[in-house]
């Protein structure tokens, strides 16, 4: 039987392990989610802790995304969470979206936007994805600084989450040129 590429890879960059997410970060992304820093722009409010924690252990336990994955991001050199980028489906209209969210003491060191590429690069190289979107609050402006600067070009907008959001998208061949 043959396999296809690994969608849950170990991926580095110069500065950056990912590494599949494990029980291990329930804890580190339960509070980074709970951080009103981090959330103001994911949640309408905080989420229910415990549910919230239940539905990080689901995912990660369910091999959730069935396509795409989901990184744990830390430091190639110290282990610590720094937060996660992943590629996974994008409600239920077929396209994968890339995501990421980190935590505050991370923010400004380039982190997302070097954990973005190394993930885009897989997904478009090694799962042959096409295309890849994204979607980000639309006062989130150092988010689309990160999916702009990563090549995705933004396609005007696009009603996810339950509500109208700046929509992003690369292709496979636009990537692979460039």
């Amino acid at each position: 039987m043959t396999t296809g590429p690994e969608p849950h890879a170990v991926l580095h960059t110069d500065r950056l392990h990912l590494r599949p997410r494990t029980l291990e970060d329930v804890d580190a992304s339960l509070a980074m989610d709970l951080d009103p820093r981090v959330h103001r722009y994911i949640f309408a409010k905080a989420p229910d802790p415990d549910r919230h924690r239940e539905q990080i252990r689901s995912r990660i336990t369910s091999g959730w995304p069935s396509v795409g994955g989901v990184w744990a991001v830390e430091w190639r050199d110290q282990p610590g969470f720094l937060g996660w980028c992943g590629l996974f489906p994008l409600g239920h209209c077929g396209l994968i979206e890339i995501g990421y969210r980190y935590v505050p003491a991370a923010w400004g060191q380039g982190i997302a936007s070097e954990a973005a590429a190394a993930v885009l690069d897989h997904g478009f190289r090694q799962l042959a994805l096409d295309p890849i979107v994204a979607v980000t609050h639309p006062d989130n402006l150092a988010s689309q600084r990160v999916l702009e600067k990563i090549g995705l070009r933004p396609a005007g907008e696009a009603f996810y989450y339950g509500q109208w959001l700046p929509f992003f998208r690369l292709s496979r061949s636009e990537h692979l040129a460039a």
